[in-house]
């Protein structure tokens, strides 16, 4: 049964499962020339030859007409060259390996043949986590002893797959039953594969987690001088590290509701002990946040061994601010028959309160333990949301990444650190 038959989709396999995803692909290839011709010229950009390798010549190999197939295991291969493709979430370009013929059975997610010219054998894979380069070896069964194996393979990605054709989108000369298959195709992706989409700008997210997050993701990455620094934070969200001793991360935290989305970019100066000491040794001054969308945050928690244990709320940002300027030099690591009174002296200030709750989280994280120590760690947050719609509007016109630049100077000024050429670059 011919599976690229538009009336003979996997009975078995549901929507998101790739081989699904895979005969989708190979479907609009088959009915739709323009996005045919622009992937064969993206295969032909991403391969490179070696040593005396015949580059591949997309007119020559056209000439002869090709044939488009899926899921099929060990296919008799009589052409003049073989070429492996990947086509995967993530760039992979750096994985030079050689492909070699192998033993294995081989079933391929697709071929393209084109005439007795070049094979393109396919291995569809939409999570690079999965990806196994073995399986890019053709299996040496029913492969012709003159067959050019090309020794470098094509490794493509979803993303700039689905930029080509979104770009197809706006051309004049594609029919309207193509514009209506590639829009079926990406409306398909969007559904079942979200986690594929280019991710150019937060409009195109259309309100997905997933996406909003990759997004995000990019957004630090373009903006950050070391990528490297652009990590995720489990429970919160992507982050990028500082060289500053005061405050060591800033977050673009997504959130989210049933009815919209927002983005909190948060820094929190203080998060331990030693970065506490010199924030608030800083003589940090929030004025000129006042009076814009930026919310204050007091978050004092006490810690052991690197691990927040239980976070105290604060009634006044102000008073909890003047009050650590004043006693930095008593944050300080509290043994465990001085830390009832350290905490209770701050509760006497007027810098926290005391709920049942948290006395209960007390008593379970720290008095009903061994530990005999507490770190005091009186950090101070500040955010700053962006509404959904700001986002996209300024996304849209390329200048998010300044305005989010702007803002994390705007509130690293508290304490004169608004110079951030060393970690992050101008946009």
């Amino acid at each position: 049964m011919d599976r690229l038959n538009y009336f003979n989709p996997y009975q078995s396999k549901d929507s998101s499962h790739e081989d699904q995803l895979t005969r989708a692909y190979l479907v609009l290839l088959k009915y739709s020339c323009h996005a045919f011709f622009i992937f064969i010229e993206y295969v032909r950009s991403k391969h490179i030859t070696k040593n005396t390798e015949k580059p591949i010549s997309i007119l020559e190999f056209l000439e002869s007409g090709w044939e488009i197939k899926t899921q099929k295991r060990n296919p008799e291969i009589n052409t003049n060259y073989l070429v492996s493709i990947l086509i995967t979430d993530e760039n992979l370009a750096s994985y030079n390996e050689t492909v070699k013929l192998s033993e294995r059975n081989a079933r391929y997610d697709g071929i393209i043949t084109f005439g007795n010219s070049l094979t393109m054998v396919i291995e569809n894979k939409p999570r690079s986590s999965n990806v196994w380069f073995e399986q890019l070896y053709p299996s040496r069964q029913n492969l012709s002893d003159d067959t050019l194996v090309y020794k470098n393979s094509s490794k493509l990605e979803w993303k700039e797959i689905i930029k080509q054709l979104n770009f197809l989108l706006t051309t004049q000369t594609i029919s309207s039953y193509e514009k209506i298959l590639i829009e079926d195709f990406l409306s398909y992706v969007d559904e079942n594969f979200p986690f594929l989409n280019p991710y150019d700008n937060f409009h195109q997210c259309k309100g997905n987690a997933e996406l909003l997050n990759r997004r995000i993701h990019n957004i630090l990455l373009s903006i950050a001088r070391d990528k490297n620094k652009v990590l995720y934070h489990k429970g919160w969200g992507y982050y990028i590290q500082t060289p500053f001793q005061q405050i060591h991360e800033i977050g673009l935290i997504l959130n989210k509701d049933e009815k919209d989305w927002w983005i909190d970019l948060s820094l929190f100066f203080g998060a331990s002990q030693r970065q506490a000491i010199s924030f608030y040794s800083s003589h940090p001054k929030v004025y000129h946040l006042e009076k814009s969308k930026w919310r204050l945050c007091p978050n004092f928690h006490v810690s052991f061994m690197n691990t927040n244990l239980v976070f105290f709320p604060s009634k006044n940002s102000e008073i909890y601010l003047r009050f650590w300027i004043e006693h930095y030099k008593e944050i300080a690591q509290q043994k465990r028959e001085n830390v009832s009174n350290y905490l209770q002296r701050l509760v006497n200030e007027k810098v926290i309160y005391f709920t049942s709750e948290i006395q209960e989280k007390l008593n379970e994280k720290f008095y009903t333990t061994a530990m005999q120590t507490l770190n005091m760690c009186p950090e101070f947050g500040i955010i700053y949301t962006f509404s959904s719609s700001e986002i996209e509007e300024s996304d849209k016109k390329g200048k998010f990444q300044l305005s989010l630049i702007e803002k994390i100077n705007e509130g690293l000024r508290i304490v004169g650190l608004d110079k951030t050429d060393e970690f992050l670059k101008p946009v």
